[in-house]
């Protein structure tokens, strides 16, 4: 599921952690067991990587309701798609994504 809002745009060279909570898509007292992030091209994007889910640059951390996933690597004038699925202590699947648009400097 969308999470309502995009992520702050990024600059092309940044290293940057983004992170995603759960906290509404979750039962009470429910944690996050594991989870994967993906990093792809977002249909809405007018530029292309081919190399996008390499952007994934190490394991994800995970704590209760949020996860996060350092991501780097990302390509001026594309925008992506950063998505972390879950799997709770209750045996629960659930996913969030939202979008990051990479900017070139000025």
């Amino acid at each position: 599921m969308y999470v309502g809002r995009d992520f702050d745009p990024s600059d092309t060279g940044e290293n940057e952690r983004y992170t995603l909570d759960f906290v509404n898509d979750m039962q009470a007292g429910d944690v996050i067991a594991s989870v994967a992030w993906t990093c792809s091209v977002a249909a809405k994007s007018e530029g292309a990587d081919e190399a996008a889910a390499g952007c994934i640059t190490e394991a994800a951390i995970f704590d209760g309701t949020k996860t996060t996933q350092r991501v780097s690597g990302l390509k001026g004038g594309v925008i992506y798609t950063l998505r972390a699925d879950i799997v709770t202590t209750n045996g629960d699947t659930v996913a969030l994504w939202s979008h990051v648009e990479c900017k070139a400097p000025a």
